[in-house]
């Protein structure tokens, strides 16, 4: 079984090239300006909330250095600096993967979290059409931090912010093995499951067994292969 996955990266907002690459669209943008760091707060300026909608409809207009400077709020002076210098980054290169291998070679400094949600779309990318869900997941290793946990002889990776963000009293064993809290929903992927990996693709709640010899390990030495 297969189907579509990691929909919230925004793959179905970028185009392709002929090569296969990912081009930039007005509608990437638009939601990265949708994240909550850059949606104005209740009590934004007048001049933030401007360029906030300026950009909605306009994502790819030249933004003047006085108009980040007429934000009376620090912070959000600095995160739009960021998000600006992250755009212009992607609007200098073909595709999205240009940009990227751009980033690498130059050491530019962005946040992870943007850097890890390029990651994620290029590999969405590179794994369209997948049937493999161990495939899949062992991807995740390369965008989502994990918790490593050694438990009878095995090596399991899950989710880091999954697991932090669960609630008190474990309720299966590798709940407890982990140190998860009681709200979580933890799952070892396995033969049995895989057909739900699908459905399940953005809650990141499967952890991987990358013990040698299991499939977890294999699957990410193929995603690396890819990858590179």
């Amino acid at each position: 079984m297969s189907g579509d996955f990691w929909l919230s990266c925004g793959h179905h907002l970028l185009d392709r090239d002929p090569g296969g690459g990912l081009r930039l669209t007005d509608e990437f943008l638009k939601a990265y300006l949708a994240r909550p760091e850059l949606a104005p707060p209740a009590g934004a300026c007048a001049a933030e909330r401007a360029l906030h909608a300026a950009l909605l409809a306009r994502p790819r207009q030249a933004v003047p250095r006085a108009q980040i400077a007429a934000i009376a709020d620090a912070d959000g002076r600095e995160n739009w600096e960021v998000m600006l210098a992250f755009r212009e980054q992607l609007m200098r290169h073909p595709t999205l993967e240009a940009a990227y291998l751009d980033i690498v070679r130059r050491n530019r400094k962005f946040p992870h979290l943007f850097l890890n949600q390029m990651v994620q779309v290029i590999l969405r990318n590179i794994l369209d059409g997948s049937d493999d869900a161990f495939l899949l997941r062992a991807a995740e290793l390369y965008f989502r931090p994990q918790k490593m946990t050694l438990h009878g002889g095995a090596l399991i990776s899950a989710d880091e912010e999954t697991i932090s963000g669960l609630g008190q009293r474990p309720l299966s064993p590798l709940v407890s093995m982990l140190g998860l809290p009681s709200a979580a929903e933890i799952d070892v992927l396995s033969d049995e499951n895989a057909q739900g990996y699908w459905q399940r693709s953005d809650v990141f709640d499967l952890a991987l067994d990358l013990s040698a010899g299991r499939r977890g390990l294999d699957a990410l030495a193929e995603v690396t292969r890819r990858w590179i």
